[in-house]
């Protein structure tokens, strides 16, 4: 009876011992979760760095621009270009009898010979002068010129361009337009009467001394020419 009650008292033993052991073992770790907060980790680490290095640019990024806009407000503005006015051509007809030059000097411009594109575009210039149709007028002679700038008939549409500018009362305009008669075509025919009205259109500007010293000029380049000769006549007592 002493050999089986001391093998149940060893069983019991090997019981009582198993169980505590049991029951107070520490968990296992979870592998797949540690590298999961690993990696968390890391990325926040990341997105911290680039916020950082992000505010580091504005920060220059706003230097270099107050550095730039000093610069610009200490340096010399450049200096604007002159643009030349715009010439405006009148289309209203002239406001008082569209005039001859006095003495009968250029009344009658000879006309080009009709048959060709270059003599009807003179022709149909000159008709709207006459109609006092100034505006079309001017349009016609400086096409002419345009398309044909060495025709014989180049002196007579550059000077009633003039004329048309004259008898609108656009003297200092007319100023221009005869000078160019005296620039482009010296030898020629009209350059008595663009003298003689350059002198006019100076008086109706006032200006005097100018006047009196293209008459001089006439008289002295072109002295038998009728241009010259009404401004003699004109000056007798």
């Amino acid at each position: 009876m002493v050999r089986p009650l001391s093998g149940l008292l060893l069983a019991l033993a090997a019981v009582g011992c198993a169980g505590p052991a049991t029951q107070t073992r520490e968990p296992e770790a979870n592998p797949r979760l540690d590298r999961v907060e690993l990696a968390q980790a890391k990325i926040d680490a990341r997105l911290d760095e680039l916020a950082r290095n992000l505010l580091a640019l504005r920060e220059r990024l706003g230097a270099q621009e107050a550095a730039l806009a000093q610069v610009q407000a200490q340096a010399p503005k450049p200096k604007e270009e002159a643009v030349p006015p715009l010439r405006v051509v009148k289309l209203e007809p002239p406001r008082a009898e569209v005039p001859a030059v006095p003495g009968g000097a250029a009344a009658a411009p000879t006309e080009p010979p009709p048959g060709s594109p270059e003599a009807d575009l003179f022709r149909r210039g000159f008709s709207a002068y006459r109609e006092r149709r100034c505006g079309p007028a001017i349009l016609d002679f400086e096409e002419f010129l345009r398309r044909y700038p060495e025709h014989p008939y180049g002196q007579n549409a550059q000077y009633w361009v003039g004329e048309c500018y004259y008898s609108q009362g656009e003297y200092a305009q007319a100023v221009v337009e005869f000078g160019r008669v005296l620039d482009r075509y010296p030898g020629d025919a009209k350059a008595s009467d663009a003298l003689l009205k350059l002198s006019l259109a100076y008086d109706k500007l006032g200006e005097a001394d100018k006047a009196r010293v293209f008459r001089a000029r006439l008289l002295e380049r072109y002295p038998e020419s009728e241009a010259a000769r009404q401004v003699r006549a004109e000056a007798k007592p």
